[in-house]
């Protein structure tokens, strides 16, 4: 009888500890698979906050326009500005696997472009476009997000070139109803002297 539970207790524990082998990820949660886009717009943010610029920004909805000019140190217009950037998150872990990626190197300038393309399926956005520099800093940034079924469209254009535009440009179209075209552009450029 001793001999039978010493024998359960060590299939148990055996058992418990395959269970828990099976349960643990292919991708430690601390290691990111894809670039933080949160955390680098957040930065960009702060930096453009920091530096001396002005933002030229022209709104444009369904044809009527808007223009304005924001001082770099307008944190709340600066962070609507970014938000749909900071928003996009791949390393989420439901969108971990879902999307390929591919980079292209150019030997000649150092540059480097990284592509992140969704697998096929509805995921937004459905693709990234990075280019960084010799120094591995992104300079550019493309990022395109399509849905689609019988009552909805939306498209969306996100593109960031550090220290020089952002334009966002989106349309959405919901069944029987106008559709609306929403475009951002924000020209960034250094304060000029007092």
């Amino acid at each position: 009888m001793k001999k039978y539970r010493q024998v359960t207790v060590l299939f148990t524990i055996i058992g418990l500890m395959a269970c828990n082998l099976a349960n643990k990820p292919s991708i430690p949660l601390g290691q990111d698979k894809f670039i933080r886009l949160p955390d680098y717009f957040g930065q960009e943010g702060t930096r453009i906050r920091q530096s001396n610029v002005t933002l030229f920004k022209s709104v444009t909805l369904n044809g009527q326009q808007d223009t304005s000019t924001i001082t770099g140190a307008d944190s709340t217009a600066i962070n609507n500005l970014l938000k749909p950037f900071a928003d996009v998150d791949l390393n989420n872990p439901s969108l971990r696997e879902e999307y390929d990626t591919s980079s292209l190197y150019d030997p000649f300038s150092g540059k480097k472009s990284i592509i992140y393309q969704s697998k096929g399926k509805q995921t937004n956005p459905s693709a990234i476009t990075m280019e960084l520099d010799q120094q591995g800093q992104i300079q550019q940034i493309n990022i395109h997000s399509y849905t689609s079924n019988l009552i909805y469209e939306f498209r969306q254009d996100l593109f960031y070139q550090r220290n020089k535009q952002v334009r966002i440009t989106t349309y959405q179209k919901i069944a029987f109803l106008t559709p609306k075209e929403l475009e951002v552009n924000a020209t960034i450029a250094p304060k000029t002297g007092m």
